[in-house]
């Protein structure tokens, strides 16, 4: 296991594209940040989102979307699929957790500490997106997939929980939201059928059944070159 996570960490993090994101991200999220008192939560809340997350989630999820040929080299050097799978999810969540987790670190730091648990609950749902797609897709279509899920879809419920006169949201457009959009919910927290508590404990299931049913897949799937 140590052998193939040690494997997967070279080239997660191009040097000149991390350092140019990550500097961008920090920056807008510092801004957007300051100014919640005056504008409210909706130019941080689409920045992130929207924007510098689902990028960052695509930069680390194509290094672990692998075409079939790649995929069973890996296979072959590291004694089967499981620790394959469990190599790539873990190298996932690491590269997931500097530019997420700095981001609500900086929210906590600057004194929203309501936005920190939505922005941390992003690191496992987005490792779940990505280790469910890439059981089944390659480097190109994974990307566009993952960047629909973390982007397109967060960005229609803005518009979704946005609608003036709708009255309370109903419990699976809740759910829903709190899976693609939890940052957004901060926002709509009173017109949701649950709490973010809630919302977040969802996350987490999700999260969980997404990687046991990637886990399953990926250990059943036969690879063809």
């Amino acid at each position: 296991m140590r052998k193939a996570v040690k494997w997967y960490s070279r080239g997660l993090f191009p040097p000149a594209a991390t350092t140019v994101l990550l500097l961008l991200t920090f920056l807008a999220a510092e801004t957007s940040i300051s100014a919640i008192k005056t504008d409210g939560p909706s130019q941080f809340i689409s920045l992130m989102e929207y924007i510098f997350f689902p990028v960052y989630g695509i930069l680390i999820g194509s290094h672990v979307f692998r075409d079939s040929r790649t995929t069973i080299f890996e296979l072959s050097i590291f004694n089967g699929p499981r620790t394959v799978f469990m190599a790539r999810t873990t190298i996932v969540a690491l590269g997931l957790i500097p530019g997420i987790g700095g981001v609500a670190l900086l929210a906590w730091w600057k004194g929203h500490p309501e936005f920190v648990v939505p922005t941390l609950i992003k690191i496992p749902l987005y490792t779940a997106f990505i280790t469910a797609l890439m059981v089944y897709l390659d480097s190109l279509a994974g990307t566009l997939t993952l960047f629909i899920i973390t982007s397109a879809i967060p960005m229609s419920f803005s518009v979704l929980l946005g609608k003036p006169g709708e009255g309370p949201v109903n419990v699976p457009m809740t759910a829903l939201a709190y899976v693609f959009s939890p940052m957004l919910c901060v926002r709509y927290e009173k017109v949701l059928s649950f709490s973010s508590i809630e919302g977040s404990i969802l996350g987490l299931l999700v999260s969980a059944g997404l990687f046991l049913w990637g886990y399953w897949a990926f250990s059943r799937r036969e690879f063809t070159p």
